[in-house]
């Protein structure tokens, strides 16, 4: 179920679960996290200046298109990451032991 009553800038802005003890990991968790906040945020702007019938809602466009950029990088820096170094607390419990 999707959670309607708070903002995305209202939920906690701390990454669940790191505990991989590798800097570099949380870095890049956080820096992930922190661009799909900054996606989510711009589309909460202009889904308000929609509702409040701003004709110029638009103007939001080109800046969610850069920040799903960012996201998108931020994503693969992570996955490339995690592939590399295999630190990841994410990964199944089976697949640490082998």
């Amino acid at each position: 179920m999707i959670e309607t009553t708070r903002s995305p800038h209202q939920r906690s802005a701390a990454p669940v679960g790191l505990g991989s003890g590798c800097e570099q990991h949380a870095q890049c968790l956080e820096y992930f996290g922190t661009a799909v906040r900054e996606l989510l945020e711009l589309h909460e702007q202009q889904w308000l200046a929609i509702i409040d019938g701003d004709e110029d809602s638009c103007r939001f466009d080109v800046l969610i298109h850069m920040a799903n950029e960012k996201k998108q990088a931020a994503k693969y820096a992570y996955l490339r990451h995690v592939e590399m170094h295999g630190c990841s607390d994410f990964l199944p419990a089976k697949n640490k032991l082998s």
